[in-house]
């Protein structure tokens, strides 16, 4: 179980996060799926790329994440040149209105069990350094970065206020007043991975849900986390 956590913010003027099920979309997932998160952390520390070997270092149960809307989620649908082979784009090309998240920004709260790995990425987040370039799905959506903080986790079970994403499983039941009350949207994103092989085979996936505004929302969860992030507490729930 978690027992603190770092925080940082990704950002970028565009996202695509592909609907991972099949094998080309043009539609977007709005919240970068927690396999994606270990990319970028992987980018900023070097993790060894090929045959996704970076991924060794996030097998099932050793890594947690939340994830904190921070920017409403908008998406725009730009026209797009594909090519049908690898490379340059030389003939045979094939416009393709793809679907981006614009100006998309989100916190994260990453807890790994390695010690080492969290402390050089405490190191490399504080002073905005990274081995490769982080992106935000695609080559062409470059990803900027900044430590927010280290905060100790508290678990907790029942009424709270949570501000990251919500993973169904853990949910009991919503405040429906706080929703009328605070105009909260609430999305549902089906068919959300959460852990992947070295051959990129999804291994486990989870339905989550978030305001599309990034505002807090009160519930009953089954399991969440309470995090004192820079003199204050706030509600979290880890995948």
């Amino acid at each position: 179980m978690a027992d603190h956590a770092i925080v940082f913010d990704v950002w970028g003027r565009y996202a695509h996060f592909k609907k991972i099920y099949v094998t080309t979309s043009a539609l977007s997932y709005a919240i970068p799926f927690k396999t994606s998160i270990y990319g970028i952390v992987g980018s900023i520390l070097g993790l060894e790329n090929s045959g996704n070997i970076y991924l060794n270092h996030f097998k099932e149960g050793v890594c947690q994440i939340g994830i904190q809307v921070i920017n409403p989620i908008r998406f725009q649908r730009i026209n797009i040149n594909l090519s049908p082979t690898p490379g340059p784009i030389r003939d045979n090309r094939k416009p393709t209105l793809m679907e981006f998240v614009i100006e998309p920004h989100y916190r994260i709260f990453f807890h790994h069990t390695d010690e080492l790995l969290m402390t050089n990425l405490k190191g490399a987040l504080e002073k905005k350094q990274s081995v490769y370039t982080p992106v935000l799905g695609l080559a062409s959506c470059l990803a900027n970065f900044s430590y927010i903080g280290e905060g100790k986790l508290k678990h907790r079970t029942g009424e709270v206020i949570v501000h990251s994403v919500i993973p169904k499983s853990d949910l009991e039941s919503f405040d429906q007043d706080f929703w009328v009350k605070n105009s909260i949207h609430i999305q549902e994103q089906d068919m959300y991975p959460l852990e992947m092989n070295v051959q990129r085979e999804v291994t486990k996936r989870e339905s989550i849900l978030f305001d599309l505004n990034g505002k807090p929302t009160k519930l009953v969860s089954k399991n969440h986390y309470e995090i004192n992030l820079n003199g204050g507490n706030i509600g979290i729930m880890l995948m």
